[in-house]
């Protein structure tokens, strides 16, 4: 059985009701991190004055005297930088900042001042990982986060222009995909080659990801308002929905569930996954400030677990499935909504209740199908 809580404190905040989010192990209160292709011709660096101490390096800026240098002294510029900013403290990101930041101009403001930070942050986690330069899949993540970096730390920020910035973004999301299931591939070699502590492994990934989720959401939110130009729905300011729908958003999540469990497993029967939804409140629906994507994508790794629960204990029998509902329970009160998963498939044994939160630990064998069905 697995649980979501997500607090809402009344506050009045820009004419309506915005609460504070938190969600157990999934999405803290405050956010915190998040590599650009290098040339082989000149780069121009404009000499300006520190602002803010933060040393900006612009590309063509006008009005400021450029200098040419070589390639060799811009990537030592470029590791000055790294550890300059890496010795900064990046701002806590709340969800009411993010929300403040619903203009194309203000996200990118934000985002150009955080994630010079923590991308800096997560390059020298990784250099002082012992036996780094080892694995193959940290080499790579790490060349990701510099080469991102450089970008950030090239590209002037026009607040009348934004086009050269959100080209910056769009490949920084393009490249941060890999990131996971490189990290995942490279702890566990390195796990196995050079014997660390799992405790150790995951403290370092408890760093490492809460702070990626902080540049996801700086990322996904400038994305959002530069796409809501376009067209954008009353009620959504970048990624949050102020009425975010959390049964509506299960039913989907259980469609996709329900999806994938059927083309992996090859089932003639579908999983069974019924939404219950009861507000204490007797009110019809459930609305609360969320980013809906983020729901759907933590429902969804839920609800995989179960599934794949489900199907292993009935050994694949229709019959047996059906027997066997996966049941959502969405609840709330003037303070909290709450999710809870309930399944029939015999749960976790105590033996290893410890060990039920560490990266390294799971309950299907390597040479299951279900570890694959896990990574879809």
């Amino acid at each position: 059985m697995a649980r979501l809580v997500a607090r809402r404190p009344a506050t009045l905040w820009g004419g309506a009701s915005y609460w504070p989010v938190a969600s157990a192990g999934c999405l803290p209160h405050s956010f915190g991190d998040g590599g650009a292709s290098a040339s082989t011709a000149p780069a121009v660096v404009s000499r300006q004055p520190q602002q803010q101490q933060q040393r900006r390096c612009h590309v063509g800026s006008s009005g400021a005297a450029d200098v040419r240098i070589s390639e060799r002294r811009l990537k030592e510029f470029l590791k000055a930088e790294v550890a300059f900013f890496a010795d900064q403290s990046p701002n806590s990101i709340s969800l009411r900042q993010v929300l403040d930041a619903s203009t194309p101009e203000r996200a990118a403001e934000l985002s150009i001042k955080e994630l010079p930070i923590r991308f800096a942050q997560r390059i020298v986690q990784i250099e002082s990982l012992e036996c780094w330069d080892s694995s193959p899949e940290l080499v790579n993540v790490h060349s990701l986060y510099c080469r991102t970096f450089r970008d950030l730390r090239l590209v002037e920020l026009d607040l009348q222009n934004l086009e050269p910035f959100t080209d910056v973004i769009q490949r920084i999301k393009g490249r941060m995909r890999a990131v996971i299931p490189s990290l995942a591939t490279a702890m566990r070699a390195l796990q196995q080659s050079q014997k660390l502590d799992e405790a150790m492994i995951g403290e370092w990934l408890d760093t490492f990801l809460l702070s990626r989720i902080g540049t996801e959401m700086l990322t996904s939110q400038y994305m959002a308002c530069i796409t809501a130009r376009v067209g954008a729905r009353p009620g959504r300011h970048g990624i949050v929905d102020d009425a975010c729908d959390p049964a509506g958003i299960c039913e989907q999540a259980a469609r996709h569930a329900r999806k994938l469990c059927m083309q992996h497993f090859k089932l003639n029967q579908d999983v069974v996954i019924r939404v219950e939804s009861f507000d204490l409140d007797g009110a019809k629906q459930i609305r609360f400030p969320y980013v809906p994507q983020y729901l759907f994508y933590m429902m969804v790794e839920m609800l995989k677990n179960s599934a794949r629960a489900t199907v292993e204990v009935a050994k694949g029998d229709p019959a047996e499935i059906k027997r066997r509902p996966i049941i959502i329970t969405v609840g709330a009160d003037p303070s909290q909504v709450a999710i809870r998963v309930h399944d029939v498939a015999g749960g976790i044994p105590f033996s290893v209740a410890d060990r039920v939160w560490s990266y390294m630990y799971s309950t299907v064998p390597d040479s299951k199908s279900g570890s694959d069905f896990s990574q879809q």
